[in-house]
Protein backbone atom coordinates (compact mmCIF):
# COMPACT_ATOMS: atom_id res chain seq x y z
CA UNK A 1 0.00 0.00 0.00
CA UNK A 2 1.34 3.16 -1.10
CA UNK A 3 1.56 6.56 1.32
CA UNK A 4 -1.17 7.74 -0.84
CA UNK A 5 -3.56 5.12 0.10
CA UNK A 6 -2.78 5.45 3.39
CA UNK A 7 -3.30 9.33 3.73
CA UNK A 8 -6.46 9.15 2.02
CA UNK A 9 -9.42 9.73 4.43
CA UNK A 10 -12.59 7.90 3.81
CA UNK A 11 -16.06 8.87 5.28
CA UNK A 12 -19.53 7.27 6.33
CA UNK A 13 -22.10 8.90 4.34
CA UNK A 14 -25.08 8.72 6.74
CA UNK A 15 -28.75 8.71 5.52
CA UNK A 16 -31.45 8.28 7.89
CA UNK A 17 -34.37 6.74 6.44
CA UNK A 18 -36.85 5.97 9.23
CA UNK A 19 -38.16 7.81 11.81
CA UNK A 20 -37.34 7.66 15.53
CA UNK A 21 -40.64 8.15 17.10
CA UNK A 22 -41.35 5.59 18.98
CA UNK A 23 -37.92 4.64 19.82
CA UNK A 24 -36.74 4.03 23.27
CA UNK A 25 -34.87 7.54 24.02
CA UNK A 26 -30.99 5.40 24.05
CA UNK A 27 -31.81 5.03 20.27
CA UNK A 28 -32.89 8.13 19.51
CA UNK A 29 -30.19 9.63 21.12
CA UNK A 30 -27.76 7.83 19.16
CA UNK A 31 -28.91 8.95 15.77
CA UNK A 32 -28.82 12.35 17.40
CA UNK A 33 -25.45 12.13 18.07
CA UNK A 34 -24.58 11.28 14.54
CA UNK A 35 -25.83 14.51 13.83
CA UNK A 36 -29.09 13.53 11.90
CA UNK A 37 -32.30 15.31 12.74
CA UNK A 38 -35.11 14.12 10.68
CA UNK A 39 -35.35 11.56 7.55
CA UNK A 40 -34.21 11.76 4.67
CA UNK A 41 -30.88 14.25 6.17
CA UNK A 42 -27.31 12.86 4.88
CA UNK A 43 -24.61 13.91 6.95
CA UNK A 44 -20.72 12.42 6.76
CA UNK A 45 -18.72 11.26 9.80
CA UNK A 46 -15.33 10.02 9.76
CA UNK A 47 -14.84 6.35 10.08
CA UNK A 48 -13.70 5.49 13.90
CA UNK A 49 -14.71 2.80 16.03
CA UNK A 50 -16.70 4.88 17.95
CA UNK A 51 -19.08 5.93 14.94
CA UNK A 52 -19.26 2.30 13.78
CA UNK A 53 -20.52 0.96 17.35
CA UNK A 54 -22.87 3.69 16.91
CA UNK A 55 -23.75 2.81 13.63
CA UNK A 56 -24.51 -0.80 14.45
CA UNK A 57 -26.93 0.72 17.45
CA UNK A 58 -29.26 2.24 14.57
CA UNK A 59 -28.50 0.28 11.39
CA UNK A 60 -32.26 -0.47 10.71
CA UNK A 61 -32.84 3.54 10.71
CA UNK A 62 -30.36 4.86 8.27
CA UNK A 63 -28.50 3.68 5.11
CA UNK A 64 -24.38 4.31 5.42
CA UNK A 65 -22.37 4.01 2.20
CA UNK A 66 -18.28 4.96 1.86
CA UNK A 67 -17.47 7.98 0.27
CA UNK A 68 -14.22 9.27 -0.45
CA UNK A 69 -15.00 13.07 0.03
CA UNK A 70 -17.30 14.65 2.20
CA UNK A 71 -19.57 17.37 0.67
CA UNK A 72 -21.04 20.42 2.68
CA UNK A 73 -24.78 20.74 3.02
CA UNK A 74 -24.79 23.13 0.03
CA UNK A 75 -23.00 20.55 -2.13
CA UNK A 76 -25.67 17.71 -1.18
CA UNK A 77 -28.30 19.77 -1.70
CA UNK A 78 -27.25 20.91 -5.12
CA UNK A 79 -26.86 16.98 -6.13
CA UNK A 80 -30.44 16.62 -4.94
CA UNK A 81 -31.87 19.83 -7.14
CA UNK A 82 -32.88 19.15 -10.81
CA UNK A 83 -30.98 20.36 -13.62
CA UNK A 84 -33.15 23.95 -14.85
CA UNK A 85 -35.11 23.97 -18.32
CA UNK A 86 -36.43 21.25 -20.44
CA UNK A 87 -35.69 18.46 -22.80
CA UNK A 88 -37.60 18.07 -25.78
CA UNK A 89 -38.34 14.01 -26.38
CA UNK A 90 -39.13 12.96 -30.04
CA UNK A 91 -40.71 9.34 -30.57
CA UNK A 92 -40.27 8.42 -34.24
CA UNK A 93 -44.53 6.59 -33.73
Amino acid sequence: MSSIDAAKQLFFKITQHRSVIGMPRKLRRTVRSLGLNHRDVTVYQTISPSTAVKLSKVKELVKVELADQKLSRREVNLTRKYKPGFSVVKSDA
